[in-house]
């Protein structure tokens, strides 16, 4: 179960590709609003699809640090739990996966 395939092929409700830092408040801007809209239904799932390059991955690690940061951030400041369950993996030879569920 825990193939780049599996998680790869899982369904969620939005897949976001973030290759620029100038994106993450828009994808994280997108994410608020679903997680407050899908709160109730805990049907909250995204994948971020982050650059993933041979030589060298800190503008992933950025990335997904900058977004990370400013989804909790968020969150917090409307005073919404924050709890959540992630997944990283090898999405495919250009991209990592990042899938973000809201946990229990």
């Amino acid at each position: 179960m825990s193939s780049p395939s599996f998680w790869r092929d899982l369904p969620v409700h939005k897949t976001l590709l973030l290759e620029k830092l100038e994106q993450v408040q828009s994808v994280c801007d997108s994410m608020i609003l679903d997680y407050i809209s899908l709160e109730q239904t805990n049907d909250f799932s995204y994948r971020i699809l982050l650059p993933r390059n041979k030589e060298n991955n800190k503008l992933a690690k950025k990335l997904g640090l900058s977004l990370q940061l400013e989804f909790t951030s968020q969150l917090r400041k409307r005073k919404l739990k924050t709890k959540m369950k992630e997944i990283r993996y090898i999405h495919d030879t250009k991209h990592f996966g990042w899938i973000i569920t809201k946990g229990d």
